[in-house]
């Protein structure tokens, strides 16, 4: 799979539409837009992926 950083990291543009829980993992804030929601939704797939298959690597 080929994708642009933007498709999964653009909502870590602003850092008003994220924040860090207890355990360090992300999650969005009520002002990240729709365009980071989508972003976000397919950076939270990518990671489930890398933890399921861990042959999978990024570059």
């Amino acid at each position: 799979m080929v994708a642009n950083a933007h498709e999964f990291l653009y909502w870590k543009t602003n850092p008003e539409w994220y924040d860090y829980d207890e355990n360090e993992q992300p999650y969005l804030t009520d002002k990240a837009p729709l365009e980071a929601r989508e972003a976000f939704k397919k950076y939270l797939e990518l990671m489930k992926q890398l933890e399921n298959h861990p042959d999978i690597r990024i570059l």
